[in-house]
């Protein structure tokens, strides 16, 4: 009975296309009884297909957005009918071709209603058939490329290509192009959209960038309009400009404002233009004015203006203080002008440790251009003589003198003791670039010069002169005691410690001993010299005598 019903079931056409096993499988469908072995085998066979053709894509197509068009490759799959799953091309008429059904027009319509389409036509011949379509080939298109290329022309594309693509095909840009002012137009000349490629390379609006279409043609026209931004924006430079672009626009194409831009009065400069394109002889100057973007305030820019953001100085420099010597963390700290003051950074450099001499200790405040401990020939003078005047010259005295007294009113006047001790009128406020030096103790006082031992005498609490003298072995035999000093090196003073009785001889400080200078070697030698001169004259004129 059931094979006298299939020849009355199945089309004829269809009929010579089918195996038995699938004809069966139809009668079984038509007549709304499932074989599921068979459906089981003919899932397998579908399922080892070959594989969908790889092509580049920015993401999954959208069968409900994508429309198909001639040349684009699909594949035709029917749930439990293998004979007509297949691969299928949409000829050059909008049309699919299925074999042992006919043709199926999908002209203009999506994936996903040409899917329904195919569909209801298998519908007539098949039960509630189960259909599936899927895009495999993007179809090729033609699209012509006019204007400032390096090679115009026609140029091959895909359906799903962007305008930036199709013109990198045709060389690229010139540098006279102009990036914002694409225009894309139909076959008949028609306008359909605008690229604007410069907004798509900096931001990566692909709104800016649209796919092109069969027949498309892409003018590239020549830039002539520009804007110029400079200042605190990430990447100041000219812009082309578009009519409609405001000063967000601006700022959004130079890739944003830097943290230190001052937003509420960013100066946009506009140049008066009279009736025309061309400014007039009494229009050549700018009209400042000052747009409060924070606020707000974004308006259109015109061709021509010259927008600069200005920033906050010193934003997020780091203003630094440094402090070395008898610390436990010695190093660069960060302050907060105003707010940072000296034990702030002696507490955290760690303290001051016990080896350190609170007298010496110093905070030194750059003043001026440069710093005393940079200057290569206060060096050079520092060591030619370091405590007499005697070894310079005139002018290297002068220099050395004008350089120490500079030094020294870069030092702060601080009692570290005090401060130490806890008075607050010591704790001074920190500037940038402040250095503070705490030095080691040194323990004892340097004598040097005319004594029987040079050298470095232990401190004696309280001791004066003399017994730092007396320990030195006493004044030798030249000493030029008048002219004795002691010198501070803090301070860099000279104090005559027999006139100054009120000074108190520190851990640190030098007792130097001049050289009497001695005139009666210098008289004898002269004498010497003279008597020489006579003695060799007489004695000449005796051998002239002798020898007429």
């Amino acid at each position: 009975m059931a094979a006298v019903l299939l020849p009355a079931l199945v089309p004829a056409s269809l009929r010579a296309q089918l195996t038995s096993s699938e004809l069966y499988s139809t009668f079984q469908n038509k007549v709304d009884v499932a074989d599921t072995l068979t459906e089981k085998l003919m899932a397998g066979r579908r399922s080892g297909g070959a594989p969908l053709e790889s092509q580049p894509l920015e993401g999954a197509v959208d069968p409900n957005v994508y429309v198909l068009g001639p040349g684009d490759g699909v594949f035709l799959n029917v749930y439990a009918v293998h004979g007509l799953d297949q691969d299928l091309t949409v000829t050059p008429e909008g049309r699919l071709l299925i074999p042992s059904l006919g043709r199926v027009d999908v002209s203009g319509l999506t994936i996903a209603e040409a899917e329904k389409r195919v569909k209801a036509a298998l519908g007539k011949f098949y039960k509630s058939p189960d259909v599936g379509l899927s895009l495999r080939r993007l179809r090729p298109i033609k699209v012509s490329i006019l204007g400032e290329v390096l090679s115009p022309g026609i140029q091959t594309a895909t359906a799903l290509q962007r305008v930036s693509e199709v013109i990198d095909k045709s060389g690229g840009f010139k540098t006279t192009s102009s990036l914002r002012n694409i225009q894309v137009r139909t076959a008949t000349g028609t306008l359909r959209t605008k690229a604007d490629l410069f907004r798509y390379y900096a931001l990566g609006d692909l709104s800016a960038n649209p796919i092109v279409e069969a027949g498309d043609v892409i003018v590239v026209n020549r830039a002539t309009q520009f804007i110029l931004v400079s200042g605190s924006v990430a990447s100041a430079q000219r812009i082309e400009f578009v009519d409609g672009d405001s000063l967000s626009t601006a700022i959004a194409l130079c890739r944003g404002l830097l943290p230190s831009a001052i937003k509420d009065s960013i100066e946009l400069a506009r140049f008066p233009l009279s009736g025309g394109l061309i400014p007039a002889e009494k229009d050549n100057f700018a009209d400042w004015r000052n747009v409060d973007y924070a606020h707000g305030d974004n308006p259109l820019l015109r061709e021509g203006d010259q927008i600069f953001v200005r920033s906050y100085g010193q934003y997020h420099v780091p203003r630094l203080v440094a402090i070395g010597g008898e610390v436990p963390f010695p190093g660069r700290f960060p302050i907060e002008p105003g707010v940072t003051r000296l034990k702030d950074i002696i507490s955290r450099a760690g303290g001051i440790l016990q080896t350190a001499s609170l007298e010496e200790a110093v905070v030194i405040r750059k003043v001026g251009v440069g710093s005393w401990e940079e200057d290569p020939e206060f060096k050079r003078i520092t060591n030619l003589a370091p405590m007499r005047k005697e070894g310079m010259t005139d002018e290297e005295y002068s220099y050395y003198a004008a350089r120490l007294d500079q030094f020294f009113r870069s030092t702060m006047v601080v009692d570290f003791q005090a401060l130490m001790s806890g008075d607050e009128t010591q704790n001074i406020l920190l500037r940038e670039n402040d250095s503070i030096s705490i030095p080691r103790a040194f323990g004892y006082v340097t004598v040097s010069g005319s004594v029987n031992k040079q050298g470095n005498v232990g401190y004696i609490e309280g001791g004066t002169w003399q017994d730092y003298i007396a320990k030195a072995g006493g004044f030798s035999s030249t000493a030029d005691r008048s002219a004795m000093r002691v010198v501070n090196p803090k301070t860099g003073s000279y104090i005559d410690p027999r006139s100054n009785s009120g000074y108190k001889i520190a851990p640190g400080d030098m007792l130097i001993v001049p050289q009497e200078k001695h005139e009666f070697w210098k008289d004898f030698s002269q004498v010497a010299t003279l008597t020489a001169q006579i003695v060799t004259i007489v004695a000449t004129l005796y051998i002239l005598w002798k020898h007429p």
